[in-house]
């Protein structure tokens, strides 16, 4: 078991393709819905569950935007996030209350996105999107990489959820094998 650096009520997390887990949204204290939830939580986490305890979590740039009960997050192909919404009360509230309904949309773009990185980020050549295999075939993946990151480069396949009410239903990471080594196209 590991503390939390920030106390967090009505969260969403969402898996990240390099295995790392994203936590936004929600509040410090009180509970989903009803104008109960107090103290929004503005500061995304990155949590890194092969670091050593003490080590797994990190904060991230802040959002403006208050996000509690009834807040999404979901992975998009490109590797950000989309984050939409709030509305922690029995009906649509626009005004006259503390943390009012909010139907707006943001991105947010892990480290990983950096633009800074552009150069060693590996790019797939092969297949090309919406590639089809059956149970049991094998799916072979070109891709181009700059540098000396062989040892570094992991392909993965992430299954999209149903997200509502803090929960990522049917959220899967799959960590593909390399049965033949990396190739450098």
């Amino acid at each position: 078991m590991e503390t939390m650096p920030l106390a967090r009520v009505m969260g969403d997390m969402v898996l990240l393709p390099n295995g790392n887990i994203l936590i936004l949204n929600g509040a410090s204290s009180g509970t989903a819905g009803w104008d109960l939830g107090r103290n929004p939580v503005l500061t995304p986490l990155i949590y890194r569950p092969n670091n050593p305890i003490g080590l797994r979590f990190e904060a991230q740039n802040s959002s403006s935007i208050p996000r509690m009960y009834h807040s999404t997050a979901i992975l998009l192909r490109d590797g950000r996030i989309l984050v939409s919404g709030s509305n922690p009360h029995a009906y649509y509230n626009f005004t006259g209350v503390v943390f009012p309904t909010d139907l707006t949309m943001e991105a947010f773009s892990p480290h990983y996105l950096d633009p800074r990185l552009k150069r060693v980020r590996p790019m797939i050549v092969s297949p090309t999107s919406h590639s089809q295999i059956g149970y049991g075939q094998q799916l072979v993946i070109n891709f181009k990489a700059q540098g000396n990151n062989r040892g570094f480069i992991t392909v993965t396949m992430v299954a999209p959820p149903f997200t509502t009410h803090s929960f990522s239903m049917n959220q899967r990471l799959l960590v593909l094998t390399n049965s033949t080594g990396i190739t450098l196209v």
